[in-house]
């Protein structure tokens, strides 16, 4: 009996030890394995590095990359010399960046992990940057380019042309005043061609009075905000074009809950109002207009669609654009003068809104004009 219990001790113990053998032997080779992929991934990442900081050191613009815990990871070395420092890996971008708008903009990445574009201000150079997630890791790519020539052109040019309007407006409106005291002492087959001469010196005056005004706009860092009920300011601007609304056998309905009141400039929502009724009204023939106003969360959204002309697709990206005009000859007619969307774009921008314009030709045009509350 002693005998048996020992050879199936042994024949167990024989088992055991080939079977732990093979075992090792698969955990040796696995190992091996492992430590030859990870020396291949070694390798890669390696590579990979090697060709990352090959692309970023060959753009002309500072560039970087944050990870998803501010630390710079790589830098080029145009950024290194925008900063200042030779050493910016393995540091906290908030190290080098204190403006609000830099820091918003990777806040806002990480967070909603999509791309935008903000500018900034450092060194007494004005930047436009732009920032992209890269991937799930939560790193973001920044690439900026310096825009400080660019924005002092601007500035020039903007400069130019308010001074050359100002310069404009005094002779113009004597031209307007000869002319409408001609009209009353002149024979009447002559009254036809001061006719022509008033309603094109009314067209330059409009356009002097629209550069002016956009101007103004844009020079505008900050506005006084009083309450504004947005069902009155439409009411209060539908008025001016009664006649017309008339006129062309237009109807017009307004649609607004009594409670929209936002904060804003009064005199700007109301000239906002004014180009887009406006608008509505000139290129719409027959059917009519129809102002929407309700809320959405946080946010006022304004409606004004009409039954006119429509605006083909390709123009729609360039209509905010200055004295970009769809129909020249529909403009010239009826005394547009290409500046009144700009206009109200600049007005939304003021207010923090948000601009949107749906068209189909033939069918008619919508506005969709987002503000805070």
């Amino acid at each position: 009996m002693n005998e048996i219990i020992m050879v199936l001790v042994i024949t167990v113990t024989f088992f055991l030890a080939v079977f732990f053998y093979l075992k090792t032997k698969q955990l040796i080779n696995l190992s091996e394995d492992i430590s030859r992929k990870y020396g291949s991934l070694s390798e890669y990442n390696k590579e990979l590095k090697n060709r990352i900081e090959y692309i970023m050191n060959s753009f002309s613009s500072p560039a970087l990359i944050i990870d998803r815990n501010g630390i710079i990871s790589f830098a080029n070395p145009e950024m290194k010399k925008l900063t200042g420092s030779s050493e910016m890996e393995k540091h906290n971008y908030l190290e080098f960046f204190k403006e609000p708008e830099f820091i918003n903009a990777v806040q806002t990445v990480h967070k909603d992990s999509r791309p935008i574009e903000k500018e900034f201000s450092l060194n007494g150079h004005n930047f436009l940057a732009f920032f992209y997630p890269l991937g799930e890791e939560g790193d973001i790519f920044v690439s900026c380019r310096d825009i400080t020539s660019e924005k002092e052109l601007t500035r020039i040019k903007q400069e130019l042309v308010t001074n050359m309007s100002h310069e404009l407006k005094t002779p113009l409106t004597a031209i307007k005043g000869y002319v409408e005291t001609l009209q009353e002492e002149i024979p009447p087959e002559l009254k036809d061609y001061l006719a022509i001469i008033k309603k094109h010196t009314d067209r330059l005056i409009n356009i002097v009075n629209d550069i002016l005004s956009l101007s103004e706009i844009e020079e505008t860092k900050k506005i006084e905000l009083v309450p504004i009920n947005i069902k009155e300011v439409v009411e209060e601007a539908v008025k001016m074009f009664t006649g017309k609304i008339t006129d062309k056998n237009l109807s017009l309905k307004i649609d607004m809950d009594d409670d929209l009141v936002i904060s804003g400039d009064k005199f700007r929502i109301e000239e906002m109002f004014i180009n887009l009724i406006d608008n509505a009204v000139r290129y719409t023939d027959k059917g009519g207009i129809v102002i929407k106003g309700f809320k959405e969360k946080n946010n006022v959204v304004i409606s004004i669609k009409d039954t006119g002309i429509g605006i083909p697709e390709r123009s729609i990206p360039r209509i905010f654009e200055r004295f970009y005009v769809v129909d020249r000859s529909r403009s010239k007619e009826t005394g547009g003068t290409g500046l009144g969307l700009s206009i109200v774009k600049h007005i939304v921008m003021l207010h923090k809104g948000n601009i949107d314009v749906k068209s189909h030709i033939g069918i008619g045009t919508e506005v969709l004009i987002t503000l805070p509350l």
